[in-house]
């Protein structure tokens, strides 16, 4: 698989399963998460397929982990996790606490980091033994 092949991967399924998540709901959640939120059975689809697409970014990068922290250094990559799991921790937070689209700013900080990390591995994976560079 490239770098690009894992990317629209990413992005399909991050849209497709958004696409399903934003849908209405007619039926009670599934679960419930706090007093305003909680998948339905539409939902719990469209989380299925965000995983799929997190399964096959993360499946690249820790396979790539050795080449992301050459380019990044240790205290990229420390900044870069940090800011990983700040974004996700934000998100968890603004659901749980009913805090409207608060979520936003933590997926789109977490989605950052991600895409830093693939850049990174991807200059290493496109070079390859036959590339100068």
């Amino acid at each position: 698989m490239t770098p690009r092949r894992v990317l629209i991967t990413w992005l399909l399924a991050l849209a497709v399963g958004s696409a399903l998540v934003a849908l209405p709901d007619t039926g009670e959640p599934v679960l419930r998460i706090s007093r305003t939120h909680g998948p339905g059975p539409l939902d719990l689809v469209g989380i299925a397929c965000i995983a799929f697409g997190a399964v096959a970014l993360w499946w690249w990068l820790i396979r790539r982990r050795r080449e992301i922290t050459a380019r990044l250094g240790t205290v990229g990559l420390i900044v870069l996790a940090l800011a990983l799991v700040l974004g996700l921790a934000e998100v968890a937070w603004s659901v749980s606490a009913d805090n409207g689209s608060w979520w936003i700013v933590g997926a789109g900080v977490a989605m950052a980091a991600q895409l830093i990390a693939l850049a990174a591995s991807a200059d290493a994976a496109c070079r390859g033994p036959y590339r100068r560079g």
